[in-house]
C-alpha cells in the first residue's frame, strides 16, 4: 500500500472497502492482530496490479522501510535503508531498532537491549500531516483493538499493546504523544508504569481506564492519588469512545496552546 502511495491513515478504511470487512476487522489485519489469508493477499495485490508472488516475495520488497527518527521527545517520520547488525556501535551513532510499532532510528546509547542495525541511509519526511501516535495498553485484546480502531478513525495513529512489558520496551525506542492505559493489566497495577511515563514526559496526556472501582477491586483513593500525583485523566469502563477522543483532543489543544 505504501509503495503505491496509499498513506497509512487511509489503509485500514481502504482495506475494509476492498475486502468487504468492518473497520475493526481491517484494522486488526493491518496491525497484525489477525492473520491474512493468501486469498485476501491475492485480492489486494490484484487491486494494485500485482500478483500474489510479487506481494509475498522478499525479492520485490523495497530497499527502504518506513520508520521514525527519535529526536529527544519528538519523533519525525522517515525512511530507512538498513545495513548489517551493529555490533558495539559508538554511543553517539544512529542505529535502527525494530519494535512492535515499527522501525525507529535513535542514538545507540538510547537503544534498549536487543538487535540494532546500522543505517546506510536515512531520509526525514516533512512533519506536515504526521499524526499523533497514541499507545493503548489493555489485556482485553478486543477492547484494545476497538479503541485503536476508533482512534485511527479520529485522525490519530494508535498502537495496541496487551502486556505492560511490551509497552515499556517500545516506549524506550518510540516516542508516544499520549497513552491510554488500563489500571490493572493481568493482575498487576500499572501505577509504576504510569509514574515512569510521567517522569519521562511531564505533559503528555495519559488516560487511565478501569471497570473495577464500583466492584471494590480497585480502591478509589488509589486512583484519586494517581490523578493528583501524575496529572492523569481517568475514565471508567464501559468506555465511551467519543468522550475518550474528545478528552485527548482537549489535552493536545492545551499543549499546543502553551
Amino acid at each position: 500500500m505504501e509503495r503505491h502511495g496509499l498513506p497509512k491513515y487511509r489503509q485500514s478504511p481502504w482495506l475494509a472497502d476492498a475486502l468487504g470487512l468492518s473497520y475493526s476487522q481491517a484494522h486488526r489485519r493491518m496491525t497484525g492482530a489477525s492473520a491474512w489469508s493468501l486469498e485476501d493477499l491475492e485480492r489486494v495485490g490484484a487491486l494494485f496490479g500485482e500478483t500474489l508472488a510479487q506481494v509475498v516475495s522478499l525479492d520485490s520488497a523495497p530497499g527502504s522501510v518506513p520508520g521514525s527518527l527519535k529526536v529527544g521527545t519528538t519523533s519525525v517520520g522517515c525512511r530507512l535503508w538498513l545495513g548489517e547488525v551493529a555490533r558495539n556501535p559508538r554511543p553517539d551513532s544512529l542505529v535502527a531498532v525494530s519494535t512492535g510499532s515499527g522501525w525507529t532510528a535513535l542514538l545507540a546509547s538510547e537503544a534498549a537491549e536487543g538487535v540494532a542495525y546500522k543505517i546506510e541511509r536515512l531520509e526525514a519526511l516533512p512533519n506536515e500531516g504526521i499524526r499523533k501516535v497514541i499507545a493503548v495498553l489493555d489485556d482485553d485484546q478486543d477492547l484494545t483493538n476497538s479503541i485503536c480502531a476508533h482512534l485511527e478513525g479520529s485522525g490519530y495513529e494508535a498502537r495496541p499493546f496487551y502486556k505492560t512489558a511490551d509497552l515499556v520496551s517500545s516506549s524506550k525506542a518510540q516516542h508516544y504523544d499520549a497513552f491510554v492505559i488500563d489500571w490493572i493489566v493481568g493482575e498487576t497495577s500499572t501505577l509504576k508504569l504510569i509514574a515512569g511515563l510521567r517522569a519521562e514526559d511531564a505533559s503528555c496526556p495519559i488516560v487511565v481506564l478501569t471497570a473495577q472501582v464500583t466492584s471494590g477491586v480497585v480502591d478509589e483513593a488509589d486512583i484519586a492519588e494517581a490523578v493528583r500525583m501524575h496529572h492523569i485523566e481517568f475514565s471508567e469502563k464501559p468506555l465511551r469512545m467519543s468522550i475518550l477522543s474528545a478528552t485527548l483532543g482537549r489535552a493536545f489543544a492545551a499543549i499546543d496552546a502553551r
